[in-house]
Order: structure tokens, then sequence, then C-alpha cells
């Protein structure tokens, strides 16, 4: 009941209105990271305005962004150039003994790789304050059509505009000229964009309404991303926590909106290129509350990776708290059914799948590991045929193929 009235309390205040993190009682460590916390849960600080974050080169070669110095590590995400170059975003805290999302102190991180995994570097930092209370958290890199590499971070900023990106104009260099840092949109973008067949790109976010409402947002920018506009929202009830939305475009047209909630995987659809949506579903597929990943193959298949079985219920289960055996299913029908399932990583606190597919085939995937005790952050490879097979042979070859992208609280 109290957790209610807090929450109801807060949504009632102006959405971006300032609270101070004294305000609010210190939450307890949660070191596995099963429960799902809002980042930008309104107990943080604000400023008074939006100062652009500040960029650090080659963050591993300072005494504030050493790899050594943190505390907490997760959320991560991957992108390949077009000529074959990974990209892995994620941030990092430095407060002893605070779990990710609540960590004050938390930064934006973003490594490459030119080896396909083997070795990675760390190359750009993203802080919006040094040592103070602010946090930059939630990063994605992506690769636009025209081989544009874009890093999306979020930013506690008010004016709705959560959202921020820097962008260098070439993703296949080790060290490229980073843009300066702009506010892009409302809402907070964890996952990948979609680049619909009209050519509009579409960006899935999810920001807080007051009356307990949430908001899924369709921002399209039909000009490589100079300019993006609201074209349509799905409202649901807070109570639900709906966030870190994903979309795809099936095959007839209609756009498949698929949302992370309290009770599943949700859905909504849109026939009209997301001006207007469905009311909410949950749960379409069952699933424990955290980040999926659903994304279109070359094939024209779907991958889509969650934890447990397709039709494994989490919720009735009792395990709703337990964040285990990410496993990737293929669907040939634009979702209506799914294969068999391979199980890319069986342990408990594997979260926040991410996944993006090669030129030539191959899928290149990550996740984290337990956030605030061994700070790992993964990739592995595999192929489409490897989920459609979900044999020991397939399993075997993505457990040999696993890399360490970071582990944070090691030295360089």
């Amino acid at each position: 009941m109290k957790r209610t009235i807090k929450l109801l309390t807060f949504l009632l205040l102006p959405p971006l209105a300032a609270l101070h993190a004294a305000d609010a009682p210190k939450p307890k460590p949660n070191p596995n990271q099963f429960a799902g916390i809002d980042p930008d849960d309104g107990t943080g600080p604000r400023p008074d305005k939006e100062t652009p974050p500040k960029l650090i080169p080659n963050p591993g070669s300072t005494a504030d962004y050493n790899r050594a110095k943190r505390t907490c590590t997760g959320v991560p995400s991957i992108a390949v150039s077009r000529g074959g170059r990974l990209w892995a975003a994620w941030f990092s805290g430095t407060t002893p003994g605070e779990i990710i999302e609540r960590c004050p102190n938390a930064y934006v991180v973003v490594s490459t790789s030119g080896d396909g995994g083997k070795t990675w570097k760390e190359v750009l930092a993203i802080d919006p304050d040094g040592p103070g209370p602010l946090k930059a958290y939630d990063p994605h890199p992506w690769i636009d059509p025209d081989g544009k590499l874009w890093v999306f971070f979020t930013l506690p900023y008010p004016l709705h505009k959560h959202a921020w990106a820097v962008t260098a104009e070439d993703g296949d260099q080790e060290s490229p000229a980073w843009s300066q840092p702009r506010p892009v949109f409302e809402g907070v973008l964890l996952n990948k964009p979609t680049v619909l067949a009209n050519g509009d790109w579409l960006f899935p976010t999810y920001a807080r309404r007051p009356e307990n409402m949430g908001a899924i947002l369709s921002h399209v920018s039909r000009d490589k991303g100079r300019t993006f506009t609201v074209k349509g929202q799905i409202l649901a009830s807070w109570d639900l926590f709906p966030s870190e939305p994903m979309a795809v475009e099936r095959k007839d047209g209609t756009l498949w909106m698929l949302v992370r909630t309290a009770k599943g995987i949700g859905e909504s659809l849109s026939t009209d290129g997301g001006a207007t949506w469905s009311p909410l579903k949950t749960p379409a597929i069952p699933h424990t509350p955290s980040r999926f990943f659903i994304g279109r193959l070359k094939s024209g298949n779907l991958l889509l990776v969650k934890h447990l079985g397709i039709d494994e219920d989490p919720l009735s289960a009792g395990k709703a708290k337990q964040r285990r055996e990410l496993t990737a299913f293929i669907s040939k029908d634009d979702g209506k059914t799914w294969s068999g399932g391979l199980v890319l990583d069986e342990r408990v606190g594997c979260s926040y799948p991410d996944a993006q597919q090669a030129a030539d085939g191959t899928i290149y995937f990550c996740w984290d590991f337990m956030r605030s005790r061994e700070q790992e952050l993964w990739m592995t490879t595999f192929r489409e045929e490897d989920v459609l097979a979900a044999n020991a042979e397939a399993s075997a070859r993505v457990k040999s193929n696993r890399r360490l992208i970071s582990k944070g609280g090691t030295p360089e």
C-alpha cells in the first residue's frame, strides 16, 4: 500500500518536477538484479537547464572512468557496422553498495571491436556532470541505413527531452569524430529503431504521464534523423509498468509493438504506420518483467530472445523475479508460431538481451550477468539455422563462441 501511495503521489506531480534524492528512502542493494527498477523513478535530482553532457575519449586511460573503479555494470546493447565493426554500449556506476538503476554517478560507456568480438576497446564515456549526482543511462548504438553510427542515451533533464544522441559519420572507424550531444525526443529509447518499408525511421520510447499512466510513443523521422515527430502513442496504466518497447513491421504492413510489462510481454498493432494503436494487450507472450529482443532477420523470419520457453509463464510458476535461461526462437509466420528454442545462457542472473545480424548472416548477441557482483557483459554469435536446430551441437557452438566484452571492477 505504501509503495502504491508513493508512486501515485509522484505521478500526480508534473512529469519532470524537480525531486531530491534525500527526500526518498535509500533502496536496499539487490545485487542479483531480478526485480527491475526504472532508473528515472523521480527520486533523483534534476537540473534547471539542459547542459550537454561531457564526452570523455579513451575512458580507460583516466582515473575517474577506468573500469577498475566501477561498482555496477549492465544494460548493454550491440550494433554492427556495414564493414563488420562491432559497437557495444552500456552504463556503469561508481557508488559502492548501490544497484545500477539507483546509482548516482552513473555514465555511459561505448566500446568497439574490429576482430569480431575477440578484443574490445573502450573509446568513449558520456557523463552529464562528472562527480555530480546526475547520470546518463540506457544507451543504445545503432547503424543507420547510410552507415552513420548513432549512440542514443537517456538523461534526467527537463522539458521532456529525455533521449539524447551523439553520432559519428563512419561506423567502420575505431575512433571516429563524434558530434556534439543533442536532445532528440521525449522518453527512453532502450531498443533498436525500425526502418519501415516507406523509408521512415520509427523510434519507440516510453515515458510517464500524470494520472498513473504510461505512454509508449512512436517517434518518426523522415529526414534521416535531422528531425523527429511524435506520430502516435499507446497509453496504459503505470501499474503495468509499460516500458522498453520494440516494434517490427509485418509483411502485411502492420506494425507490431511488443512492450515489457509487469504481466509479461504486451502487444499493440497499428495499421496506419504508427498513427493509431490498438489497446495494449497483456500478456501476448508469457515473460518475466525484463527486457527482451525481437528483430527481423535477412531471411524474412523473426528472431525473439526472452527468458524461458515460449509458452512458459514465470508469473504463475512463482519465478517472476528470476532472470534466467535466455532463449532464442524463430518465427516464420510473423509471430503466430515459434520454433522450439535455443538456450543462449542458462544461468540465473543473465538479462537484457540485444542482437543484430551482420551481412554474412552471423547474429551478434549481447547480454549482462550479475550487474552488481560479477559486472559481466557478454557476447556470442550464432546463426538462424542454429536456433532452428536447437540441438546439443548448436548449444555447444553458442557457448564456445562466448566472449567477454567488459567486467567492471577489474583493471584495464
